[in-house]
């Protein structure tokens, strides 16, 4: 697999993990995987006014958190440590045979361009029969999404490709649409070598502050209103 964005050898000696991830590179299975959820509601809300998809919306704030994580964008190589200067991300698809596709969705500069052009890319891999679709690499976010029922957990297949050492796996669950917020079950399996729950942390404060600054960038594009129009929750569809 070759690789989209630059990287740079990441200097494990010295490194405060340095003893961590000696002792973690070793395991036979050394991924550990953290269930939990975001509020999304001010994403949802965005989302609906402005006609994009939900599914790529939290995707897009995904990405971008992954992003401006160190520790998500870190990778073995061998005996060595890489960082990247960037990560995309490839997601399942649902093709309409009901079979399942991998789908690589580059990173745009705002909410409403990933959805526009990772529409064209689903909507062509749903109609097709590829397998992998587009740049496949350590450089990426597997991301998958179960919507049709409700689920605290998953755990995740995993490839003893040493090129895909390290890539962060992380699943969507059903949306929760509660009076008044939305919430965004996930799991979020991380190479134990490269990170700890602490890291964890960081993703999801991360997250939280795309979806905040998604929401006061919309909020500034909106006309006062006399009166708030008051949300009403009536569908649990992405």
């Amino acid at each position: 697999m070759t690789s989209k964005y630059n990287k740079h050898p990441f200097p494990v000696e010295g490194w405060a993990r340095e003893e961590q991830f000696r002792f973690f590179k070793t395991f036979t299975q050394p991924f550990f995987n953290v269930h939990t959820q975001v509020d999304i509601t001010p994403l949802y809300h965005r989302c609906k006014q402005q006609n994009h998809s939900v599914f790529l919306g939290y995707l897009y704030a995904t990405l971008e958190a992954a992003r401006a994580t160190e520790s998500f964008r870190l990778r073995l190589e061998g005996e060595a440590v890489v960082l990247y200067e960037g990560v995309d991300l490839s997601t399942t698809v649902l093709r309409h045979d009901h079979s399942i596709s991998f789908v690589s969705l580059p990173h745009q500069p705002s909410l409403a361009e990933f959805c526009a052009h990772s529409r064209d890319l689903i909507s062509a891999a749903q109609a097709g029969k590829q397998l992998f679709v587009g740049h496949q690499g350590p450089d990426l976010l597997h991301l998958t999404t179960l919507p049709w029922f409700k689920s605290t957990g998953i755990e995740h297949a995993y490839s003893v490709n040493p090129q895909e050492a390290g890539v962060p796996k992380i699943a969507f669950g059903q949306l929760e649409v509660q009076p008044g917020k939305v919430i965004l079950p996930l799991s979020i399996a991380l190479h134990h070598a490269l990170a700890d729950g602490y890291h964890v942390h960081l993703f999801l404060q991360q997250m939280q502050r795309v979806i905040q600054d998604l929401a006061e960038e919309f909020s500034n594009e909106m006309p006062v209103q006399e009166e708030p129009v008051l949300p009403v929750f009536s569908e649990n569809r992405l």
